[in-house]
């Protein structure tokens, strides 16, 4: 569709930018206490004009390089973009208008992408009144933008505008206004999100599901489910899996959807264990049908880290005969002649003994690991790893630093493990680990280290 031109488009312009100055006026301290609510559009239109001038030399130093390509010159044009925002509601006007370009070339719709990410850190819900009339432009840049912009925008009313959008929008920009929603990531939405798993794109049902899985609304477990069961595009099953994961607890309709999962080679190996593990929360107590299959899983298949995972969501739904199947299937396996010295075998039994709170067992096979798993650093380090989880489950910290001080971890490993053990986030407390901690992240950082 054409542009706006001429005296229409700018009409629109100093309507958009009387309405930008209305959260402006309002928190103003100039405002008499007598100017009525129909008064200040015409307020502001007067306060947009006289601060014109002033905006224009603020934004006069950043025009040309919030023209450039954002891919190619991402580092530099963030610092510019910083320095804009931090300006503040100011320009706010001035960047609106650049969103709606005069002419269709590169450097306009470079800069109104440029302008929009600017304009998401300057809170949009304070000019949405703008951002809904742009959202009505004949301008596609200009839709596209102010939907963009909305994502980031705080509010009920936000979550509303782009419910309706949603239920109204033209082919080419549903998927854009679902990304929006994503971002917002309300379980409001719900409504009028989820009945789009219903499309045959493929690109709607993904945007569809990843809002699921970040939103986590209860409403739509019954919708989800039923799609599952039709679903047709290997790529989607995760996050199907991820949504009821998080989402569907206890809940029979769920577990058998997921259930014929495990029989078909329809997932990898790391979403075919992520898949096992959620049935532990998914499944209701003693679910006959999961439990049966997850006790099949065990018998069909060699003994390893999904047969654990089986196990342990076994335990988890009040069936601890998995684990005790896998534990004597390994013990079977290490009696072999070709297999006493196998260290990925050691590290099953020695993660099953963890599994069952037996830490002096565990640390046993894990040292067997170590020394038989010579050949792979990457075993030995993951046994060394889990010497000092179980090491800290047994409340003695100089065995834990002994093993960290061996597998000398990583920022990102020692958050995880504070995350998700319990004992070892009380051992990273421990005085000479904190000090032993602290010394290994000022020697990434830059010092010395000594």
């Amino acid at each position: 569709m054409p542009l706006l031109r001429g005296n229409a488009r700018a009409s629109k312009l100093r309507r958009m930018r009387a309405r930008a100055c209305i959260p402006l006026l309002l928190s103003a301290t100039m405002v008499p206490a007598q100017v009525s609510l129909l008064e200040l559009p015409a307020l502001a239109k007067a306060r947009a004009d006289r601060l014109r001038p002033a905006q224009e030399e603020a934004m006069k130093p950043y025009w040309r390089d919030l023209a450039l390509e954002y891919r190619g010159n991402a580092a530099h044009l963030e610092q510019r973009i910083a320095l804009v925002a931090a300006l503040g509601d100011s320009v706010v006007p001035a960047l609106l208008e650049k969103l709606q370009p005069a002419d269709g070339g590169a450097d306009a719709r470079n800069l109104a992408g440029n302008c929009r990410r600017v304009l998401e850190r300057l809170d949009p819900s304070t000019f949405l009144d703008a951002l809904l009339e742009l959202c009505n432009s004949q301008s596609q840049v200009a839709r596209s933008e102010a939907v963009r912009l909305l994502g980031f925008a705080h509010g009920a009313r936000a979550v509303q505008v782009l419910a309706d959008l949603l239920g109204r929008a033209r082919d080419d920009d549903r998927l854009m206004v679902l990304e929006a929603v994503i971002q917002q990531g309300a379980p409001e939405a719900a409504g009028k999100v989820v009945p789009l798993l219903a499309s045959e794109d493929r690109r709607i049902r993904e945007a569809v599901l990843t809002y699921a899985v970040k939103a986590r609304p209860a409403s739509a477990i019954d919708t989800v489910v039923q799609a599952l069961t039709i679903e047709k595009d290997l790529r989607l099953l995760p996050l199907y899996v991820d949504f009821l994961a998080s989402t569907a607890h206890e809940h029979d309709g769920a577990a058998r959807a997921l259930l014929p999962l495990l029989d078909q080679q329809r997932l990898d190996w790391q979403d075919m264990k992520r898949l096992v593990q959620a049935l532990a929360t998914v499944a209701p107590h003693e679910h006959p049908p999961t439990c049966q299959r997850l006790q099949a899983l065990i018998d069909e298949g060699e003994a390893g880290q999904l047969s654990l995972q089986a196990g342990v969501t076994l335990k988890a739904l009040g069936d601890k005969s998995g684990l005790m199947k896998l534990r004597k299937l390994v013990n079977e396996l290490l009696d072999r002649p070709n297999r006493k010295k196998d260290p990925i075998l050691f590290e099953l039994r020695a993660n099953l003994y963890f599994t069952q709170e037996l830490w002096g067992q565990a640390l046993g096979d894990y040292a067997k690991v170590v020394e038989y798993g010579s050949a792979s650093t990457q075993v030995v380090r993951r046994a060394q790893i889990m010497m000092a989880r179980s090491e800290a489950h047994l409340r003695k910290w100089s065995s834990v630093l002994k093993h960290l001080k061996e597998v000398v971890p990583t920022t990102e490993e020692l958050q995880e493990l504070a995350r998700d053990d319990s004992a070892m986030a009380e051992a990273l407390q421990q005085d000479e680990i904190r000090a032993y901690v602290a010394k290994l992240q000022s020697g990434r950082s830059g010092g010395t280290g000594k």
